[in-house]
């Protein structure tokens, strides 16, 4: 196994894999303004794709180099920038991951929400990153897509449809378990990595354009906003607002939804599934989300969740649940069903086994 890492603790995380790799090392992934902004400028005066070059590492290439000398029987390329790591000719099939169709999030971003800089920047980005993503999936043996919708995509742009596969992400409904939800609670909440723009976006979006509507129409509700690394921005809002709290990385997810009354995902940017909805799911809590929020996931507006768009629908949505307790112990308890019927891990897991047997026969 050949992984990234981004500070010392996560190299001691990598202690638990011992027993089930041969070997595992590791390259450093450093991020910060800087760098970006050097990538940023190399891509604009090179052309080339600013998410593929700023994940380029020469340490990363060696690893790769000598792991080729092992004679593999099959490489496993986990998310689309680590496949500029595989050579040309390599020696054995090869699988690609696509946890996303990338260039469709950034195309995205050009369209929707951002500053006017970023969205430019973006623009610029994103045909070149499809360039790349397109060639890199024709390269590969086989692609796993997370979506059918995602799949539909690359094979409308010339991906071979028989060397596409789609495959859902999963939940350990084991580890996340059905929170006990409280009648009495006005608590909204959203959690995600604060520092993924996509989320940025939808929790300003919320917090300036629908929770206002929301403060309105239900007294004493508030907003609760859960993740590691917020921007500026967000920290901000509690200062504009009390009734919003952002609190940063939390250690268990599940600790922060216990006082849950509804979770909400207005995402407007995206692509592939939304792993914090099918975490959301799993413990049972009532969701409202936008139709990008929920891609991909088989949920039915009004069975599993409520489905809106426009901010004064969306609060609507949060609002009827806020006052129907009905409704939130209906929706949490069909949602915890859909998870382990639909995306726990082994079924998943069952079909990838096949897929890699078919590749990789020895």
């Amino acid at each position: 196994m050949l992984t990234f890492i981004r500070g010392a603790h996560e190299a001691a995380d990598l202690g638990h894999l011992a027993g089930m790799c041969r070997s595992v090392d590791y390259a450093p992934m450093p991020r910060s303004k800087g760098l970006n902004a050097y990538h940023a400028a190399k891509s604009l005066l090179l052309g080339d794709s600013f998410i593929i070059s700023r994940d380029r590492q020469s340490k990363m290439h060696s690893l790769v180099s000598q792991g080729m000398l092992r004679t593999p029987d099959l490489i496993y390329a986990d998310h689309l920038q680590m496949l500029q790591y595989v050579p040309p000719n390599a020696p054995c099939p090869v699988l690609l991951d696509e946890h996303n169709v990338e260039w469709r999030i950034i195309e995205r971003m050009a369209a929707a929400g951002m500053r006017w800089a970023e969205r430019r920047f973006a623009a610029l980005e994103w045909p070149k990153l499809k360039a790349w993503e397109l060639n890199a999936c024709r390269r590969a043996d086989m692609v796993l897509s997370v979506t059918e919708g995602d799949r539909g995509i690359l094979v409308e742009n010339g991906v071979p449809a028989e060397r596409v596969k789609a495959l859902p992400i999963g939940v350990d409904t084991g580890f996340f378990r059905p929170v006990p939800l409280k009648k009495e609670s006005g608590i909204i909440l959203s959690f995600g990595t604060m520092s993924w723009p996509p989320n940025v976006d939808a929790v300003l979006y919320f917090a300036q354009s629908i929770y206002p509507l929301i403060r309105a129409r239900v007294p004493g509700v508030r907003f609760k906003v859960v993740g590691a690394n917020p921007p500026r921005e967000i920290r901000l809002l509690p200062l504009a607002d009390p009734s919003i709290e952002v609190t940063g990385f939390v250690e268990d997810i599940q600790d922060a939804a216990l006082d849950a009354a509804v979770f909400v995902v207005p995402l407007r940017i995206g692509s592939g599934m939304r792993v914090k909805i099918l975490s959301a799911m799993a413990m049972g809590l009532p969701i409202v989300t936008t139709h990008v929020g929920c891609e991909g996931i088989l949920m039915r507006h009004r069975e599993q969740a409520l489905i809106a768009e426009s901010p004064e629908e969306f609060a609507g949505s949060v609002a009827e649940l806020l006052g129907n307790w009905d409704m939130r112990v209906q929706l949490g308890a069909a949602a915890r069903l859909m998870a382990e019927e639909t995306y726990s891990w082994p079924p998943i897991l069952a079909q990838l086994d096949k897929v890699l047997d078919n590749l990789a026969p020895r």
